[in-house]
């Protein structure tokens, strides 16, 4: 029954809960709860995922049973000491969770691979080719093509601009959008967005993980957006994604020009022309009502019950009163 009630609880999160949070207009108020919504909506999938397995193999009769035989691993249904249809539905549960901790792990190896290249690669240029500008906090690079970004999983001091948008920026417009990096660094944003693009990677056929994954990164630029309007005025961040949109796009006119060494995908790149630029203009020129306090604290508690909700299902299933 335990996984039966989990495999339900997963398909109201995949069919219900992520679509209605894929439009749910509150977000662009408040990105910052947008992306622990979804943050808590991918554990609350996995965590009913590693649930059912586990249910499946492991069997008790009380609730502090498992805390009891958690130094010992109960393979009784496995081994068929509950019957033939018991000892299916362990198998079953036991080759989901050696799929799930292969893929996993794969998508692991795989991404802080490539985001471990990625990051080398560009820092060899900064070595090679960088101007510090302190009064920016950035390090300026040269390329054809007008652009701002952080090095993945990079801090505050991996702010990089290209020479190209020093030209079509003025030194306000520079500043903000320099503010708009750092505070995908203070904000963790590459850490965040890992999170979700390990889940996409592990199952790339389940297209929920890549629209949490298209989230993300649309609410990651409008939270650095908003982080970086406290110290600057909006008009002034709208005007500099204008004249980075209007600049890339002679450019692409023009021919091709990098913006980072050859090879490297852009993609996984928090640059300050990221996300949806329209959105993010509309945004900057119309500032959004936050949510209330109140409303933003009670909506963080209902969306930590998410993951939480999967192990009461375990556990409540199992305990003396279940049926």
């Amino acid at each position: 029954m335990t996984p039966l009630l989990l495999l339900a609880y997963a398909v109201v999160l995949v069919v219900v809960a992520g679509p209605r949070l894929a439009r749910a207009g509150w977000v662009a108020r408040s990105p910052r709860l947008g992306i622990f919504a979804w943050q808590m909506w991918c554990a609350a999938l996995l965590a009913c995922a590693l649930l059912t397995g586990v249910s499946s193999i492991l069997h008790w009769g009380h609730a502090h049973d498992v805390a009891c035989r958690a130094w010992r691993v109960c393979l009784d249904a496995l081994l068929g000491g509950h019957g033939p249809a018991a000892q299916v539905a362990a198998g079953c549960g036991a080759v989901l969770l050696v799929t799930l901790a292969v893929r996993l792990t794969l998508a692991a190896w795989r991404l802080t691979g490539a985001e471990r290249r990625q990051r080398g690669r560009l820092r060899q240029l900064m070595r090679l080719t960088g101007q510090p500008l302190p009064e920016l906090g950035a390090v300026v690079v040269p390329a054809a093509q007008p652009a701002a970004y952080l090095l993945p999983g990079g801090d505050e001091r991996d702010v990089v601009l290209t020479s190209a948008a020093l030209q079509h920026l003025t030194g306000e417009e520079l500043r903000a959008v320099a503010a708009h990096e750092r505070a995908h660094a203070t904000g963790r944003h590459y850490r965040l967005l890992r999170t979700v693009r390990l889940l996409d990677g592990a199952f790339p056929w389940a297209s929920c993980f890549a629209t949490a994954v298209r989230q993300m990164r649309r609410l990651v630029e409008l939270r650095a957006d908003d982080v970086a309007v406290r110290t600057h005025p909006p008009i002034v961040l709208a005007r500099a994604l204008v004249a980075l949109a209007e600049a890339r796009a002679r450019q692409s006119a023009a021919g091709p020009g990098r913006a980072w060494p050859e090879g490297d995908d852009p993609g996984p790149l928090l640059a300050a022309h990221g996300g949806d630029t329209a959105e993010r203009l509309h945004r900057l020129l119309n500032r959004p009502r936050p949510l209330p306090a109140a409303l933003t604290r009670a909506a963080a508690v209902l969306f930590t019950l998410l993951p939480v909700t999967p192990i009461v299902i375990a556990v409540v299933q199992r305990s003396p009163l279940a049926p």
